[in-house]
């Protein structure tokens, strides 16, 4: 089903261009509901029809959730972006135009997403609810799991928005992410027993025995295991008595990935130096996206197109582990998304917003959107 004329290019990037220039880069405590990309959306959105309810849960976790009638399908999108590396050549916060593709920092993760939702809203009466979060490149899962546990039985499934190249996917890797402290005695390095003293040196050790684990047979095989950061010591001719490791791994998006990532876990924490020197701590265990059947049939309903399973993390997870069939699809492709001169090929913004207007038609018949008494 194809509702590609009713997606007027120009709205599309007219509603980009003010979320691209609204900075809601994260870490950003400061967020609240007034924050203008907040404002934004909500007024093009109540224009729509659509009852506005904005939530502030704190930390700059807020939700802005907009509902039309009595639909069943829940769209979803995180407006925070990541912050702009120093290597981008253009403003990150003034939307571009050139040979087909828009440039600004979240344009592809995952502002084209909104833009597409806020043009599918204007284009029709017919039911429609969207979430939209801040909280999301923070890695926190607050807004998300805030909103479910208020509100998940309203749902009957959701759609999530990151860049899929406006394909459906099913599944996706999880991410985990952790933090060793390890505790050394500080010394002078002439001293026989530096070594054994050493924080750095316990870390390197358990970072060797880590590594060993993604070897073939080893538990954390195709895992992605990565050691993220290193940092501790003061100088070179100086026992370092501390020093910290971040590292994380992606599990398989499989039946039973939540087993095999307890025991990935179990397994590294088994490797920690047995004499008390070193400290763990979770930083964030986001769990995979596992093919929902019942879901193959409605997408195919839809008249949207399929994609591979995909291995960067996605909240989606969070819905589904919450009960609700979820999908993950936008506009965009990874390649792009947290890279310098960010950028969204306007084809796929198309194309999206098309896939959007398909499900919003589906559910609601669609006559529905025969008319767009919203459009600008």
């Amino acid at each position: 089903m194809n509702h590609e004329s009713n997606m007027d290019e120009t709205t599309i990037l007219n509603h980009l261009r003010h979320l691209v220039s609204a900075d809601s880069s994260n870490p950003v405590p400061t967020v609240t509901p007034e924050h203008p990309v907040l404002t934004y959306a909500a007024g093009v959105l109540r224009d729509a029809g659509c009852t506005v309810t904005l939530e502030d849960l704190g930390g700059g976790c807020v939700n802005l959730l907009a509902v039309r009638g009595e639909p069943q399908t829940l769209f979803n999108c995180h407006l925070d972006t990541v912050k702009p590396n120093p290597n981008w050549t253009r403003d990150p916060f003034t939307l571009s135009v050139e040979e087909g593709r828009a440039f600004g920092l979240g344009a592809c993760d995952i502002k084209g997403a909104a833009a597409c939702m806020l043009t599918v809203a204007q284009s029709s009466d017919a039911p429609i609810a969207i979430l939209l979060t801040t909280d999301e490149e923070a890695g926190k899962g607050t807004c998300v799991e805030g909103f479910l546990a208020q509100q998940a039985s309203r749902w009957s499934r959701v759609v999530v928005a990151e860049p899929t190249r406006a394909k459906a996917v099913f599944q996706h890797r999880g991410f985990t992410s952790f933090e060793i402290e390890f505790t050394g005695i500080a010394g002078h390095t002439s001293g026989a027993d530096a070594s054994p003293d050493s924080a750095i040196h316990k870390a390197i050790e358990w970072g060797n025995a880590a590594l060993a684990l993604t070897q073939p047979g080893g538990i954390l095989e195709g895992n992605r295991f990565n050691i993220g950061l290193v940092t501790g010591g003061t100088a070179s001719n100086v026992i370092a008595s501390n020093a910290k490791v971040r590292f994380g791994f992606r599990p398989f998006p499989k039946p039973g990935a939540e087993s095999n990532t307890t025991k990935c876990i179990q397994a590294l924490h088994d490797l920690l130096p047995s004499d008390g020197s070193a400290s763990w701590t979770d930083r964030f265990v986001g769990p995979a996206l596992v093919r929902d059947e019942s879901m193959v049939p409605i997408v195919k309903g839809w008249g949207i197109e399929t994609g591979p399973d995909v291995d960067f993390w996605t909240e989606a997870a969070l819905f589904a582990a919450g009960g609700l069939p979820t999908i993950v699809l936008g506009p965009g492709d990874i390649a792009q998304a947290h890279a310098s001169d960010e950028f969204v090929e306007i084809d796929l913004l198309r194309a999206c917003a098309s896939a959007y207007a398909s499900i919003v038609a589906v559910e609601a018949g669609a006559s529905a959107l025969a008319g767009g008494a919203h459009a600008p």
